[in-house]
C-alpha cells in the first residue's frame, strides 16, 4: 500500500476582518482585565480577526465536529520535506527537514527549532539546533527529557543531547545503525521511532523502532544487524515484520545501552507508534498488503493494533502476516490467526464507493482539551498515492478512530486541492500539529512542506488569544444579538462562546464561567451570580460595534 516508509522509489493568510461602524454599548468595567484606555481597549478589540486566523487549504469534519470550535493556521511553511515533530516543554516545536530537491535522493538532514512567541498560531522565527543529521530522508523524530532521537527511512538513529538553552546547537551524544543484507530487496526498513520512561527504573528509557518485511507479500527470512557507538555498546540480530525495543540508560551525561528485546511480530509495517497516556498501551498501525494485480487496490486493509502495558516486552505477540489479515473492500478474514487488529480501515461509507484511506504513517492521541468526541481516540495520517498530490490523491485523509464508540471517520478527507501528505502527527494538550512532507505530493522537486495547527479554542474565549478576559467580553457585547452565521467567511465565532448559533446571555456565563482561565490564570475566576452582580450594577459607556448584520 503505497506509504512514504515503504520503498525507496515510493513513499509510504489571508485575514478576515469585517470594517463596522460604532455605537454605545454598555459593559461592566470590572472585567475588562486589561491596561490601557479604554479607546485603546477598544481599538485592540476592532483587531481580533487579524490576530488568530490563518487560512488552511482543508476543511475539517466528521460526526459532532464543529469547525468553530477550533483555531486552525499555517504554522511554518516552505520547509524542506518536513516529517517528524516533538514539542518541547518551553512550547516550541521541533521539526526534522531533509535538505535538498529530492526526498529519497538527500544525504542529510536538520533539525529545526519553530518558536511562536506570541500564541498567534503562526511560527514567527525558526532556528537551525542540528545542522548535519547524518544520511538525511528524515522520518521520525522524538524527545525524551533532553534527548532527541532522530531517524530516517534506512538511516542512522542519532541521539543528541539538548543544551541549557533550547535555541542552543545539539550535541551528539549516540548513534544506532541498522545493516541490512546484502542483495538489495527489504522493501519495508525502519523509519519510525517512539519512546518512553523505561517502567520501574529511573533515568532510563524505551526506545521504540520498526523493521517491516523484506516485500509485499511472504515470509521474511532474512535478519538485519543492529550495532551502536561505543559508548551505547548494543547489538542485537534483528527479525522483520516486527517491533523492537532498545533500552538506554542516562545519567545526565552519558548514555549507555542495556539491552534489546523484540515486541512483536507478523507486522508487514508499522510505521506509527503511539503510547496510551493514561493506561501506557501500546497503541501501533499497520500497512496492508498491496494489490496483486493493481498496487494501488489493496488486498489488504490498513489496520490500527495495541499491544496492553502488561504484555510489553513479554512473550513477543504474533500480529499475522503474512497469511492472516482483513481482506480490503470486503472486511473477510483471512486466516484468522494471530492477534485481531482493534480496526481494520475500509473505505469510509460504502466499502466499494466510500473515500478510502492508505498508507498509515505517523499516529498521535487526541489533545485532552479537545471538545468531547475528539478527546478520546487517535489521529492517524494517510500517505495515500505514493507521489501524488491534491485531488489526484484520495486516499490521504487524517482519520480520528473513537476509542469510546469503536469507530472512524475522516477529519480531513481526501482530494484536498492543497495537501499532499499529511504523514506527520503530533498532539500536545490543547492542539493537533499536522505536517504536509510535500504539498504537491511529488517528493522529488523543491518541498515546500508545511506544518498546520489545529488547536481547540478555550472555553469563553471570543478572540481566539487564548486568554479569557475582559476583551474577550467586548466581543460577547459588541456582537450581542447577532447571527454568527452572518459574520464574516472565517471569523471565529463573534460572541457564540456555547456554539448554539446564537449569541446571548448563555455566552456572558460561558464567559464569566472561565474568566482569568489562560496563559495568565493569576485573575480569580468569578463565579456566574456574581459576575452578573457587575453587569448590571458597574456599567461604564465604551464605543464598540453597533449590532447589525455582519456583511
Amino acid at each position: 500500500m503505497s506509504k512514504l516508509a515503504t520503498t525507496s522509489t515510493a513513499p509510504a493568510v489571508e485575514h478576515a476582518a469585517a470594517d463596522h461602524a460604532f455605537t454605545a454599548r454598555w459593559v461592566p468595567w470590572s472585567h475588562i482585565g486589561c491596561s490601557g484606555t479604554l479607546l485603546a481597549v477598544l481599538w485592540t478589540t476592532t483587531l481580533w480577526a487579524t490576530t488568530c486566523w490563518a487560512d488552511v487549504p482543508f476543511q475539517i469534519g466528521g460526526p459532532g465536529v464543529n469547525p468553530a470550535q477550533f483555531v486552525m493556521t499555517t504554522f511554518a511553511d516552505d520547509l524542506s520535506f518536513p516529517l517528524g515533530m516533538a514539542a518541547l516543554d518551553d512550547g516550541s516545536l521541533l521539526v526534522g527537514v531533509s535538505e535538498g530537491s529530492n526526498f529519497y535522493g538527500a544525504t542529510t538532514g536538520q533539525i529545526v527549532r519553530l518558536v511562536d512567541g506570541d500564541g498567534d498560531g503562526v511560527a514567527e522565527s525558526r532556528s537551525t539546533v542540528v545542522a548535519d543529521v547524518p544520511g538525511g530522508k528524515l522520518t521520525s523524530l522524538r524527545v525524551w527529557n533532553d534527548l532527541v532521537f532522530v531517524t530516517g527511512q534506512a538511516k542512522p538513529i542519532s541521539i543528541y543531547r539538548i543544551g541549557e538553552n533550547p535555541a542552543d546547537a545539539y550535541s551528539l551524544v549516540g548513534s544506532i545503525n541498522i545493516a541490512y543484507p546484502s542483495g538489495g530487496g527489504w522493501t519495508h526498513r525502519h523509519s519510525a521511532l517512539q519512546v518512553r520512561d523505561t517502567p520501574g527504573t529511573p533515568d532510563s528509557v524505551d526506545l521504540l523502532f520498526q523493521l517491516g518485511s523484506d516485500s509485499n507479500y511472504g515470509a521474511t527470512t532474512r535478519t538485519a544487524q543492529l550495532t551502536s557507538s561505543a559508548n551505547l555498546g548494543l547489538s542485537a540480530t534483528l527479525s522483520g515484520e516486527a517491533l523492537h525495543m532498545l533500552t538506554i540508560a542516562d545519567d545526565g551525561t552519558e548514555l549507555s545501552g542495556v539491552g534489546h528485546v523484540q515486541l512483536a511480530s507478523g507486522v508487514r509495517n508499522g510505521a506509527g507508534m503511539a503510547f496510551h497516556p493514561a493506561t501506557g498501551d501500546l497503541w501501533f498501525d499497520d500497512n496492508g498488503i498491496d494489490g496483486f494485480v493493481d498496487p494501488n487496490e489493496p488486498t489488504s486493509a490498513d489496520e490500527l493494533n495495541r499491544i496492553a502495558l502488561a504484555d510489553i516486552g513479554g512473550a513477543i505477540e504474533d500480529f499475522g502476516f503474512y497469511l492472516n489479515y482483513t481482506e480490503y473492500r470486503t472486511g473477510d478474514v483471512v486466516g484468522g490467526a494471530g492477534v485481531q487488529p482493534i480496526v481494520a480501515f475500509q473505505p469510509y461509507g460504502d466499502p466499494f464507493t466510500g473515500d478510502e484511506s492508505e498508507g498509515a504513517n505517523d499516529i498521535a492521541f487526541a489533545p485532552p482539551a479537545f471538545p468531547e468526541g475528539l478527546n478520546d481516540g487517535v489521529f492517524i495520517g494517510f500517505h495515500g498515492r505514493a507521489s501524488l498530490g491534491g485531488v489526484s490523491n484520495e486516499e490521504n485523509p487524517v482519520v480520528f478512530y473513537d476509542l469510546a464508540t469503536d469507530s472512524y471517520f475522516h477529519f480531513i478527507g481526501v482530494d484536498q486541492a492543497a495537501i499532499g501528505h499529511l504523514d506527520g502527527v503530533i498532539s500536545t494538550y490543547d492542539s493537533l500539529f499536522l505536517a504536509d512532507i510535500d504539498p504537491d505530493g511529488s517528493l522529488v522537486d523543491d518541498s515546500a512542506g508545511v506544518i498546520y495547527k489545529i488547536r481547540a479554542r478555550t472555553p469563553g474565549d471570543a478572540n481566539d488569544d487564548g486568554r479569557v478576559d475582559g476583551l474577550d467580553y467586548l466581543v460577547w457585547a459588541e456582537y450581542f444579538g447577532d447571527d454568527p452565521a452572518e459574520d464574516p467567511p472565517g471569523a471565529p465565532a463573534n460572541g457564540d462562546l456555547n456554539f448554539d448559533g446564537v449569541v446571548d446571555g448563555l455566552d456572558y456565563l460561558e464567559w464569566a464561567s472561565n474568566f482569568g482561565q489562560g496563559p495568565n490564570d493569576a485573575l480569580a475566576v468569578p463565579e456566574p451570580a456574581a459576575a452578573l452582580f457587575a453587569w448590571g450594577g458597574l456599567m461604564v459607556v465604551v464605543f464598540s460595534r453597533g449590532r447589525h448584520r455582519h456583511g
